[in-house]
């Protein structure tokens, strides 16, 4: 398996439990994405970092985050503008690719 590196905007849902769950640092989390050409959705586990000394909460506009992602298939569904959801037990938030960073 490889290990990617994105930087994402991501916006983060109001409501239900993400509030307490979500702050500084790093954490695991599913992604959802779509590959453009087939249209099959695709869950990932992912590591993701705040790149903001701001904590990563609900109704806060967007932020930037460092998406990690370990898979075979991952550039298929990941790319400079692909779009996704974070889950975390439920949906959290959405994001959009802004650009591919090197290990």
């Amino acid at each position: 398996m490889k290990r990617y590196k994105y930087q994402a905007l991501v916006t983060p849902y109001q409501g239900g439990d993400a509030q307490e769950t979500l702050s500084s640092g790093s954490h695991r989390m599913v992604l959802r994405a779509q590959d453009p050409e087939t249209h099959r959705t695709q869950v990932f586990r992912a590591l993701i970092d705040s790149d903001e000394e701001a904590p990563f909460r609900p109704g806060k506009p967007e932020i930037m985050v460092t998406v990690r992602v370990i898979g075979d298939d991952v550039p298929d569904y990941f790319d400079i503008g692909s779009h996704f959801s974070l889950w975390l037990g439920s949906d959290v938030g959405q994001g959009v690719v802004t650009r591919r960073l090197h290990l």
